[in-house]
């Protein structure tokens, strides 16, 4: 047996191809071909068996059918593999778990239990099964197999403890005891870590059960197999392109296979591809085959031979699949043609792009550009895949598309997955190509980048190159002259340049410090409150002492935190709604650069002569005009927070009804107790809408005083504004305008009149359902003296109608008060006019428990009532009537009731 083991993208299910068609037809040899694509557990089994009939094949192949046919769906079979796992786990005796050995009888029973208790609640299974989650994809390789062009990650087969990691918000509504189990699964990773060693122990088993069957023991299956071809004096030849297709089974597999050759058992030949990690997990392999690894080092490959890798294949791209399939349709060994030796324009191609040792041309590479694309793609170690993918078929997907057109290529799109931007290219010379070349500048760049011995430097094979794809390299970008110096040395692989900590954020490959981002912060608002100072205006400035620098201009409030840098530390977690906003760009870059320059005193022309300054001397004085209008917009914005100060004052016990007794409760209005729910839900969502009123009002009043510590009692330029709205409890008219108060206005009138209207239609509902048993004019009081002597007078006689009946009557009896029915009065009356948003504040306390409760009261009270008149009036005559008995009933009940209404009066 001969393992190929590498890591993803080495090329081991290739060499495995490779091997299958150069073995070609041998009568002497069973083959059995497991190739990746669309290869499901099921399907690996039957080609094994291809051509075997012995009693236990068949009754592999039964079972096969019968496990295919019970599961009809992926979210089926993620159901099923589930519960086996379940019950393997809650049940099975095994008392050494691989990766648990050293947890005691004790503690490997309390982990089963945890873990069934977690696997078989139907949250926790639900959260498991998610599309995009572990087990889902597990059933999805082990049912349909992988895509073509998928790479299959060992670890993807596997429980981790990262699959574990649920959100804990999700169990809220279930038991104490899930909870806190849940709740100790998400902080403690080495229970994760032990309950996914536990799960994964038996994953493959559940596998194997729930997709195979139960009923047939694999291992003696293969056997038989084996003893099948071995009787047709044949040797079994097995070809596995890819062996973690095979978890579930491959631990049977490995035993039948590496049973020693007899009489009995036919002799095995094996090429198995497997990742080195999932070798390891499999002793057995290990010890009895031979190990063939593909994990290569580029530099052990070396420039000259990676160049002529990728040479072979571009040489392949240029012939048609005739000619390609040529060799193997006559089984020939000879090389592919060289579909440059046709070219009419192989002299000029070669002498400027370069070629292969094999002769292949480079185009539309060069050296340098393969060199640095198969660096990015397949860094450290030779991953052909990558290589493939990322340097043969991406970049030619664009030449195709761009070579025509000329001029073009390479453009932006040239190797975008690689290197976005041009890492090799300091950004301050990005920046200068795209000022200076308007026509092509990403042209340029692809080719400066990836197609310079030493990027961004012009030389002579560049320029060549620039050439003949008919573009124009900017002049003076950066200093060529050492490259046109003549060299004897072979072009070198090149290496990437340490940047600094600008180039890093230009790059997208690191963040500012915070030092150096408030250093930038800083600068910039000094310069705009300089701005805001010497520029026609009109507003007063005012640093305010703190921690960090702070500037009031007029009502407006400047902070380092609005200065937002994108990928910069020190900024705060707030997002400022007036930001400065840096974005990460080349030309921001130089500009970064440029500001920590001057900030240590040098001059603003030291970096790109001085250009970042008018540039950013545009956006200060924009951005200074901006603040100068927030610091006087407030003014229009005072009428409209004020009135909203007001409406919310009314959600205090007592709102005031003058200016002195208003201002508190528009200040911090207390929470009444028992508070309507739908009340307390819209005063949370305008929580936000008070605060910034407070806030407009505050500076509006500290800004008008002018100088002082601010302070909300300033009340004096706000008084004419308070005393116009002081009786509204609502907003009651359109608000039109843009200005924030607005804003806050229609706001606070949406989320009022919504509120308003759920709570009152609550409201109706429960009055209705009392109104049916209790007219509102109803005198409760006389109604509980004549029903309480009545129900105790009928308890006394026997005429309830159950045993209880008098104990249920007291119960919701002693639940309702006269205050309940001085509610439901008022309540009454107000549904029967019409309703608006501020008749929110007339349930402030909610009325809903007192109406449960009279509603009730006024169900059991006619309900009793109407079974003892149906107990009185169908009470069955089975003898002959005793008129005098009959008449001297009534004369009591007549006087029960005569006494019941004197005392009611």
């Amino acid at each position: 047996m001969l393992f190929i083991k590498g890591e993803k993208g080495t090329g081991k299910s290739h060499l495995v191809r490779w091997l299958k068609s150069q073995l070609g037809a041998r009568t002497t040899w069973h083959i059995v071909y497991i190739e990746k694509r669309n290869t499901s557990l099921r399907r690996v089994t039957e080609k094994i068996l291809a051509g075997i009939n012995t009693p236990k094949a068949r009754q592999l192949r039964q079972e096969l059918e019968r496990a295919s046919s019970e599961i009809a769906s992926t979210e089926e079979a993620v159901s099923a593999l589930l519960a086996r796992l379940d019950h393997l786990v809650a049940f099975d005796s095994a008392s050494e778990i691989r990766g648990l050995s050293g947890m005691s009888a004790a503690e490997l029973t309390d982990l089963r239990r945890k873990t069934h208790r977690l696997l078989g609640d139907y949250t926790f299974r639900t959260v498991l099964s998610r599309t995009d989650g572990p087990v889902h994809r597990i059933v999805r390789l082990a049912r349909g197999g992988a895509e073509p062009s998928e790479a299959i990650d060992e670890a993807d087969l596997h429980l981790t403890e990262a699959d574990l990691q649920v959100d804990p918000s999700v169990f809220d509504d279930l038991g104490q005891e899930l909870q806190s189990l849940v709740g100790s699964l998400v902080s403690n990773r080495h229970l994760r870590t032990d309950i996914a060693t536990l799960c994964d122990w038996y994953l493959p088993r559940a596998k194997a059960e729930v997709f195979m069957g139960q009923g047939t023991d694999l291992l003696s299956v293969f056997e038989d197999v084996r003893a099948e071809i071995a009787a047709r004096g044949q040797e079994l030849c097995l070809l596995i392109e890819d062996l973690v297709l095979l978890h579930g089974i491959d631990k049977q597999l490995a035993q039948a296979l590496t049973i020693p050759a007899s009489a009995r058992l036919c002799k095995l030949r094996a090429a198995i591809a497997v990742t080195s990690g999932y070798l390891n997990s499999l002793d057995t392999f290990t010890d009895r085959g031979m190990q063939f690894t593909l994990d290569i080092n580029l530099k052990t490959i070396g420039q000259t031979s990676l160049r002529d890798f990728v040479g072979r294949y571009l040489n392949a791209g240029r012939l048609s699949d005739t000619v390609l399939d040529a060799p193997a349709s006559h089984n020939q060994s000879s090389a592919i043609p060289n579909a440059c030796l046709s070219c009419e324009d192989q002299f000029q191609c070669h002498a400027t792009f370069g070629a292969s040792g094999d002769n292949y041309g480079f185009y539309p590479f060069n050296g340098a550009a393969i060199d640095r694309l198969v660096e990015l793609a397949s860094p450290g170690d030779f991953k052909p895949r990558e290589i493939l993918r990322e340097v043969i078929r991406g970049p030619l997907e664009s030449a195709e598309d761009e070579l025509p057109s000329g001029g073009i290529f390479p453009s932006g799109q040239f190797a975008r997955t690689l290197d976005d931007v041009r890492q090799s290219i300091p950004p301050g010379v990005r920046a200068a190509i795209r000022r200076i070349n308007h026509s092509n500048a990403e042209t340029e760049l692809s080719l400066r980048a990836f197609y310079a011995q030493s990027p961004p430097n012009a030389d002579p094979e560049l320029q060549a190159v620039a050439a003949y794809f008919g573009t124009q390299l900017s002049p003076g970008i950066a200093d060529d002259k050492d490259e046109q110096e003549e060299t004897n040395d072979p072009p070198r692989n090149p290496q990437r340049q340490a940047t600094s900590e600008i180039d890093q954020w230009a790059n997208s490959v690191g963040q500012l410090t915070s030092p150096t981002a408030n250093r930038i912060r800083r600068w910039i608002c000094d310069a705009v409150i300089t701005h805001l100072q010497n520029g026609p205006y009109g507003v007063a400035i005012t640093k305010i002492k703190g921690s960090r620098p702070a500037w009031l201009i007029g009502s407006h409030t400047l902070r380092l935190s609005d200065v937002k840098i994108d990928r910069a530390q020190g900024g705060g977690a707030v997002d400022s709604p007036n930001p400065f906003h840096i974005k990460a760009t080349d030309e921001n870059a130089v500009l970064i650069q440029g500001i920590l320059a001057a900030a240590s005193g040098s001059s603003l022309d030291s970096v790109d002569q001085g250009r970042w300054f008018f540039y950013l001397q545009t956006r200060i004085s924009n951005y200074a005009s901006q603040l100068a209008h927030l610091a006087t917009a407030d003014v229009a914005a005072l009428p409209a927070t004020v009135q909203a100060l007001e409406v919310l004052r009314y959600a205090a016990a007592d709102p005031g009804q003058t200016v002195s007794t208003a201002l508190p409760t528009m200040l911090m209005p207390p929470s009444p107790q028992g508070q309507n729910p739908v009340v307390g839900k819209f005063l949370q969502e305008v929580r936000s809408v008070r605060e910034e009123a407070l806030t407009i009002v505050r500076d509006h009043a500290t800004a008008a005083k002018g100088t002082g510590k601010p302070s909300l009692f300033d009340v004096g330029p706000i008084l004419r504004h308070i005393q116009s709205h002081l009786k509204a409890r609502s907003v009651e008219s359109e608000v039109s305008g843009e200005d924030r108060g607005s804003q806050l206005l229609r706001q606070l009138q949406t989320r009022q009149s919504r509120a308003a209207a759920q709570v009152w239609n609550d409201v109706a509902r429960s009055v209705q359902n009392v109104r049916r048993f209790l007219d509102p004019a109803e005198d409760l009081g006389a109604t509980f003296r004549v029903v309480d002597l009545l129900v105790r007078e009928c308890h006394a006689r026997g005429r309830l109608p159950r045993a209880d009946s008098q104990e249920r009557y007291e119960e919701v009896r002693n639940q309702v008060g006269a205050e309940a029915m001085e509610t439901y009065r008022r309540l009454s009356t107000k549904i029967a006019s019409e309703i608006g948003p501020g008749d929110l504040w007339d349930v402030l306390d909610d009325p809903l428990p007192q109406l449960t409760a009279l509603g009730h009261f006024a169900q059991v009270t006619s309900e009793l009532l109407a079974s003892l008149e149906r107990n009185l009036t169908a009470t069955p005559v089975t003898e002959a009537v005793d008129t005098d008995a009959l008449i001297r009933e009534f004369r009591n009940l007549a006087t029960l009731l005569d006494r019941a209404s004197q005392e009611a009066l």
